[in-house]
C-alpha cells in the first residue's frame, strides 16, 4: 500500500506544482504580502517596525518594482507590467498586513526566499508549500484506501478544488490550512485503518491551529463535528494520544505568538465602512454569497479572474453525486453533522463580515470556510460506505457503479483543472478577457506553459490510478479491494 501513498503524493504535488510554476509574482490572493512575511520570518525579523508596526526590511530584488500593477485599475493588465529590479544589495522597508501572522507556515516555506531573493526563490518556496500540502492530501488518500474506502479517497480529490491547489502552489497559508483540515477529517474517520492515523491527525491539528489566526475556531468546529459523528467518547479517547498532543502543542504555539505579537492580526488593507446592519445583509445577498460559492471552486488572481459558471456548476455537480445520496440515506445524526458543517462554514463567513465590515470593509472569502466545508463532503462519502451511519442503502445498484464511481468522479475533475489553469495562464499572458491563449502574449510563466499543463494532467492521472478498483496487497499480504462495501438494508 506504500505505492498508493506515493501515487497520491506525486499526483497532488504535480497538480499544485503546476500552479507554482505558472503564476507570476503576486499571482494569487495576497501573495506579495505573504512573500514579505516569509522572508522576514526566516531572516529572524520577529518584530515588525514602522508607523503601524507592519513593516519588514527585504532585499529590493525580492519583489517586482510594482507587484500590484496587474490589478491596479478597473482594466486588469497582463503580467508584462511586472518589472524585476536589477540585482542590488540594497534593502527596502515594505509594509505587509500579515506582519503579525504566526510564523509557523512562513518558517516552513520561506528558506528559498532567503537563499535566492527573486522570482526563482518565490517559485522554490511555492514548491515547498505544494510539497507540504501534497503530503497531507496524499496521506488522506492513502488512509482512505487502507480503510477500504475508495469513495472517500475520491472525495479527498473533489475537495481539492482548483482553488485549493492554486493556493497550495502559492505562498499563502490558507492552502495549508485547508489541506490540514482534509487530513484531520480523513485520519479521524479512518483512525482504525493504520496505527499512524492518529499521528497524522495530531500533525493536522497542529497545522490547522497555527497557520492562520482563525485556527482555534476551526479546530473546535471540526472536532465537534467529528465527535457528534463518531461519538464523543471515541474522540475523547483519541484526544489522550497523538491527536490531543497536536491540539495542545498548536494551542501553546498559537497562544505564545499572540502574547508576543500582542495581536494575531494587524490592520487590514481595507478602510472602515458605514454600511450598517441593513447594508451588510443586502450586500451578502446581492454579491457576497455568489462570490463565496464561486471562489470555493475557482475565482483566481485577487478575484478578478473568473472561470465559466458552467465549470463551477459542473464541479458542484460532482460533489452532489456524493452529498445528495448521503443526505438521503444517512441516519439523522450523520445528516445533522453534514448540514451543520455547511451551516457553520457559511455562518462563520457571515460573522466575519459583521465584525470586519465596520473596521475594514468586506472581508470574508469562500476559501476561508473550506477547512470546515470539506468535512461535509468527506463525511458524506464515509456515510455511503454503510452502517452504522446509513440506513436503507440500495441493494440493487448496477454492479459496476460502486466499483467505478470513484474512478469516474476523479477522472471527471480533469477538464475543470485544465480549463482553470489555461484561463489563468491566458489572463496573465495576454489579458483579462482572454480565456484560451496559454502560449500567447509577451509574458512567459516561470516554468514553460507546456510543462505546467502536462504536469497538471499527469497529476490527475496519478490520482485516478489511486482509485482504480483493482486487487492490491500491502506488505502483510492483506487483500485490499474496492471501497464500496455491500451493506444489507435495514
Amino acid at each position: 500500500m506504500r505505492r498508493i501513498f506515493l501515487l497520491a503524493f506525486a499526483g497532488f504535488l504535480l497538480l499544485a506544482g503546476a500552479w507554482a510554476g505558472a503564476l507570476p509574482a503576486n499571482g494569487t490572493y495576497d501573495e506579495s504580502q505573504h512573500i514579505v512575511r516569509a522572508y522576514a520570518a526566516v531572516d529572524g525579523q520577529w518584530r515588525p517596525h514602522g508607523p503601524n508596526r507592519q513593516s519588514y526590511k527585504i532585499p529590493a530584488t525580492l519583489l517586482p518594482s510594482d507587484p500590484e500593477c496587474m490589478r491596479e485599475s478597473d482594466d486588469p493588465k497582463p503580467a508584462t507590467c511586472l518589472v524585476a529590479r536589477p540585482s542590488s544589495p540594497a534593502e527596502v522597508s515594505v509594509e505587509t498586513y500579515v506582519a503579525r501572522y504566526n510564523p509557523v507556515y512562513y518558517l516552513a516555506v520561506g528558506l528559498p526566499l532567503k537563499l535566492s531573493p527573486d522570482l526563482t526563490g518565490i517559485v522554490m518556496s511555492r514548491l515547498l508549500s505544494a510539497l507540504l500540502c501534497a503530503l497531507m492530501l496524499g496521506a488522506s488518500v492513502w488512509l482512505a484506501v487502507l480503510a477500504g474506502r475508495r469513495l472517500l479517497a475520491a472525495a479527498v480529490v473533489l475537495v481539492a478544488t482548483p482553488m485549493v491547489v492554486n493556493l497550495a502552489g502559492s505562498l499563502n497559508p490558507n492552502g495549508m490550512e485547508i489541506c490540514a483540515a482534509v487530513l484531520l477529517f480523513t485520519s479521524l474517520l479512518c483512525r482504525e485503518a493504520h496505527r499512524t492515523a492518529l499521528v497524522w491527525a495530531g500533525v493536522a491539528a497542529f497545522a490547522l491551529i497555527t497557520v492562520r489566526h482563525i485556527g482555534p475556531v476551526l479546530i473546535v468546529i471540526d472536532l465537534a463535528a467529528v465527535a457528534l459523528f463518531v461519538g464523543v467518547w471515541a474522540l475523547r479517547r483519541d484526544l489522550r494520544g497523538w491527536l490531543g498532543g497536536g491540539v495542545l502543542a498548536g494551542l501553546v504555539v498559537f497562544g505564545a505568538w499572540v502574547l508576543a505579537a500582542r495581536s494575531p492580526v494587524g490592520a487590514g488593507p481595507g478602510s472602515a465602512s458605514d454600511l450598517g446592519v441593513g447594508g451588510i445583509v443586502r450586500g451578502l445577498f446581492a454579491h457576497r454569497f455568489e462570490f463565496y460559492i464561486k471562489q470555493i471552486v475557482g475565482q483566481f488572481g485577487y478575484g478578478e479572474t473568473t472561470i465559466s459558471p458552467l465549470a463551477i456548476l459542473y464541479w458542484y455537480g460532482l460533489v452532489a453525486v456524493i452529498v445528495v445520496p448521503a443526505l438521503w440515506f444517512a441516519t439523522w445524526r450523520a445528516r445533522s453533522v453534514i448540514v451543520g458543517l455547511v451551516a457553520a462554514g457559511f455562518g462563520m463567513l457571515v460573522a466575519l463580515e459583521f465584525y470586519f465590515v465596520p473596521k475594514a470593509n468586506w472581508f470574508s472569502h469562500g476559501r476561508y470556510a473550506l477547512p470546515i466545508l470539506v468535512g461535509a463532503v468527506l463525511i458524506a462519502a464515509f456515510v455511503l460506505d454503510g452502517q452504522p451511519f446509513a440506513t436503507r442503502l440500495p441493494s440493487r445498484l448496477p454492479r459496476w457503479l460502486p466499483r467505478w464511481l470513484p474512478v469516474i468522479l476523479v477522472a471527471a475533475t480533469a477538464p475543470v483543472h485544465l480549463y482553470a489553469l489555461v484561463r489563468v495562464l491566458s489572463r496573465y499572458r495576454v489579458n483579462i478577457e482572454t480565456s484560451f491563449s496559454p502560449f500567447g502574449g509577451g509574458w512567459s510563466p516561470p516554468v514553460n506553459a507546456s510543462v505546467v499543463l502536462l504536469s497538471l494532467l499527469v497529476g490527475v492521472g496519478l490520482l485516478v490510478w489511486t482509485t482504480l478498483p483493482v486487487t492490491d496487497s500491502d506488505e502483510t499480504g492483506t487483500d485490499i479491494r474496492d471501497s464500496t462495501r455491500t451493506v444489507p438494508a435495514d
